[in-house]
């Protein structure tokens, strides 16, 4: 299942649905109500910060997700890993129940980073083209947890997500991310400062 978020990168997507084909899944495509787009929670509360994270994750993520199970009747698995982040390493239970006939287990909660890295190479499985420019597991890219340079990144590597954040604070006057924004990612430090010395070779 993959959560179209409308603020995620095109390239990430392709992948999805090249990964699936590849193994012969059925691809099912969840997606915000109309009135629960990324914009329209922009226009209402402005860009989300961290305190609202959970609002912004049940707009674009978790409504679906909660109709589409409602619906189909499934246990949902994730990559979810309880070292990923402090946030996480609060987290007790691989399997959850967040609500009534909903379960999701998380197969690789207790995994080190070493592990799955070494389970990735030994299997020769392919990486997705988001972890590869900016470093994260997935591409939902909200803002809420943005870090400071991974503007830049997004400017670097995917122009056309950044050409949508950038016209969204312009329109609503708001700024996309925690420590950053779009508009202004231009006064940020150097991308050299930010990403090694290989990834930009691959951009020439």
């Amino acid at each position: 299942m993959y959560c179209k978020t409308g603020i995620s990168t095109k390239e990430n997507f392709e992948f999805v649905k090249k990964q699936c084909d590849k193994h012969g899944w059925k691809l099912n495509i969840v997606e915000p109500l109309p009135h629960e787009t990324y914009e329209d929670f922009v226009r209402k509360f402005g860009f989300p910060k961290q305190g609202i994270h959970s609002a912004i994750m049940g707009y674009l993520k978790w409504h679906p997700i909660r109709k589409f199970v409602r619906e189909n009747k499934v246990l949902l698995i994730s990559g979810r890993r309880k070292k990923e982040s402090k946030r996480r390493m609060k987290l007790s239970q691989y399997i959850e129940n967040p609500e009534k006939n909903m379960y999701i287990c998380a197969p690789l909660f207790f995994w080190t980073t070493e592990q799955v890295w070494n389970y990735i190479n030994d299997n020769k499985l392919d990486i997705c083209p988001v972890y590869q420019t900016l470093h994260l597991s997935g591409d939902c890219l909200c803002g809420a947890f943005s870090e400071l340079g991974e503007s830049q990144l997004i400017q670097t590597f995917h122009p056309d997500l950044a050409k949508q954040i950038e016209e969204l604070e312009i329109k609503y006057k708001s700024k996309w991310g925690n420590q950053t924004s779009m508009t202004g990612a231009k006064f940020q430090s150097k991308l050299v400062d930010y990403i090694c010395n290989d990834c930009i070779l691959r951009q020439k």
